[in-house]
């Protein structure tokens, strides 16, 4: 977790705080957005070759299955995926203090 502790010289820690909190609210909102869009292109890939996403990386990963646009776009949307759900997870165990 990290803890963001606001202090202000002019008292506006309310609004400062406010500031924060939207920001991070918008910010996971856009990563929301991203994140649905990544998981209807990785299901397509996996409607399109009828094996789950683990099961394609781990085929992948071993050289089972040959690179082409689809599989590294696949290996890639994953890989994004991955990276967003992170992003969220990390906005979630902002906490924000006032002092």
């Amino acid at each position: 977790m990290a803890t963001l502790n606001i202090k202000s010289t002019s008292g506006e820690t309310d609004t400062i705080k406010k500031f924060l909190t939207d920001g991070l609210e918008e910010e996971k909102r856009r990563i929301k957005f991203a994140l649905d869009l990544s998981d209807s292109t990785i299901r397509n890939y996996e409607k399109k070759y009828h094996m789950s996403s683990a099961a394609f990386i781990e085929r992948f990963k071993n050289g089972e299955i040959e690179e082409n646009d689809d599989t590294f776009n696949w290996w890639a949307e994953y890989k994004l995926r991955s990276e967003l759900l992170q992003k969220i997870k990390t906005i979630e165990d902002i906490e924000i203090c006032q002092q």
